[in-house]
């Protein structure tokens, strides 16, 4: 640590290796972790301290940190509940990530390399999955029945493994993850005859930021491969019919309307 480093700024190099420490695992970066495990007792701190290690992050690492967007409450049930609370909604969540600053040119598999821990396949076939299957329910409309998901699954031969895990196990660390949430209701219709849960699937808070809509389309374009002038053009109308204006305004306006993907046919 530099003698000559102000009080904050040696408490901001904490908190890069904090956070540093948090994403090799995955872990959220909270704030009440952050007050806990970096600041302790200057706890007032944390902005002036945020600000300069942000700065650390973005110039040396080529990364920030960014906080995970509110979960969204899906289901009638829920904002109900939050329609009848009397407390003020919540703005912020409290809970970072980091996430990379690299120009687009920079941040291809041959220069940014899976993480090999557990191992480079491992961790490649991870990022694939959890991917693959937020596409799937964003191209459903943001939501995805554990029924149409198995099916996916098994067109993609992953009802049993994702590598050389469990796929039942990987479905687990994705919601523990973030990146996708999953809710379940009884079917209170057929509950007297012993029935089981209606699954919902979404995509998680980390899913939302790390891969979303732009990373969505863009596994669509990998799975699609090179296509000729008026190839591409069909399947950027098909993408922006699929996902809406927020790829449209990053891709050029849309000539008219365009049949998109949806229902059970898979991109």
């Amino acid at each position: 640590m530099d003698i000559e480093a102000s009080p904050d700024e040696q408490l901001a190099k904490k908190l890069v290796r904090y956070a540093l420490a948090c994403d090799f695992s995955r872990t959220p970066i909270r704030r009440d972790g952050i007050k806990e495990r970096v600041l302790g007792d200057q706890g007032r701190a944390f902005r002036r301290v945020l600000d300069i290690a942000q700065n650390y992050l973005r110039q040396i690492w080529g990364m920030e940190l960014r906080e995970l967007p509110i979960r969204e409450k899906h289901t009638l049930e829920d904002k109900r509940k939050a329609a009848r609370s009397q407390s003020q909604p919540k703005t912020s969540t409290g809970v970072y990530i980091l996430v990379s600053t690299l120009p687009e040119a920079y941040r291809s598999p041959a220069i940014i390399p899976p993480s090999r821990t557990p191992s480079a396949d491992a961790e490649a076939a991870y990022v694939a999955f959890y991917t693959m299957v937020i596409t799937v329910i964003l191209l459903n409309g943001g939501e995805l029945s554990d029924a149409k998901l198995r099916r996916y699954l098994h067109r993609t031969n992953a009802e049993d493994n994702v590598g050389a895990e469990p796929t039942e196990e990987v479905l687990k660390r994705m919601l523990s993850h973030g990146y996708v949430t999953k809710h379940v209701q009884r079917d209170e219709t057929s509950q007297a005859h012993d029935s089981g849960e209606n699954t919902t699937w979404y995509v998680g808070p980390r899913g939302q930021e790390e891969v979303g809509i732009d990373g969505a389309a863009g596994m669509i374009r990998s799975v699609w491969g090179q296509q000729d002038e008026r190839g591409g053009e069909e399947l950027e109308k098909k993408i922006r019919a699929s996902f809406g204006p927020a790829v449209a305004r990053g891709m050029g306006e849309a000539n008219g309307e365009e049949d998109g993907w949806g229902g059970d046919e898979p991109a």
